[in-house]
């Protein structure tokens, strides 16, 4: 069976908060308690830190959620930056991500989160961006008062042990995405319904302006995708044309949203 760790910085309230109900619900082992941010980790930081990451074949990094909006919502999501490096990472630099691990997380947050939160995925963002094993961030938001509820975090926990259990064994198709908002609505709607189909990376419309050979093709391929999907009315029309030639040079089929 392949191994999973789940990460988490002990300063995050969120982060501890998920970490205890791990521990209570039989999972403490897969716990690596970091000294700090892990957006700002790097590689050689965690070897250092982690002798057992290393000897891992996934990772997960537990975390809060913050947003404008201040909304409930319990969030997954890919890291990486298409642009510049603001909160951690290198600057059009993507991490390996885990997409089967996103939609299973994701289908578990849309059976069982509590009336009115936000469930979904986030477009990929922040850092890290050069760790060498396949990671997703999975998230309670928006505000201390959710962060800190023994509820979410029993939630979350029960979502990461789905994922234990059932991603290092998923049969799905793995796609990139591109386009759309940073709440991936269109691409929310396929990772929960379709049967088949697990997107990891996502480039939302505010990152067109970045899309070009070198970020498009780590999209694909540090997803392990063989397909794409675009949001085709939720990307400007030069970035669009942009990522199709670059899929073209890769040999990457694609599909729109409305095709899944």
């Amino acid at each position: 069976m392949s191994s999973v760790k789940v990460l988490y910085w002990r300063d995050d309230p969120a982060a501890t908060n998920i970490a205890n109900n791990l521990r209570e619900i039989g999972l403490g082992n897969l716990l690596v308690q970091s000294p700090k941010s892990l957006l700002f980790t790097t590689q050689k930081e965690l070897e250092k830190m982690f002798q057992e990451v290393n000897d891992t074949d996934y990772l997960i990094v537990a975390s809060t959620h913050r947003s404008e909006t201040k909304k409930p919502a319990l969030t997954v999501h890919s890291t990486g930056n298409f642009g510049s490096a603001d909160l951690g990472g290198a600057p059009n630099a993507l991490s390996y991500t885990w997409p089967a691990a996103l939609k299973i997380g994701l289908q578990y947050f849309s059976q069982n989160a509590p009336e009115g939160f936000d469930i979904t995925m986030e477009a990929t963002h922040h850092g890290p961006t050069n760790w060498e094993k396949p990671l997703i961030f999975i998230e309670i938001g928006s505000t201390e008062k959710e962060w800190s509820r023994k509820d979410l975090g029993e939630i979350v926990a029960r979502a990461i042990k789905e994922i234990y259990e059932k991603a290092p064994s998923a049969k799905f198709e793995k796609y990139a995405a591109f386009g759309g908002t940073h709440y991936c609505a269109s691409f929310n709607r396929i990772q929960i319904e379709n049967e088949k189909a697990a997107i990891g990376h996502v480039a939302a419309r505010y990152a067109s302006e970045f899309l070009n050979e070198n970020t498009v093709r780590q999209a694909v391929e540090k997803n392990f995708a063989k397909k794409a999907v675009i949001d085709w009315k939720g990307i400007k029309s030069d970035a669009r044309n942009k990522v199709l030639s670059v899929l073209e040079k890769l040999n990457v089929p694609y599909l729109t949203t409305s095709d899944l």
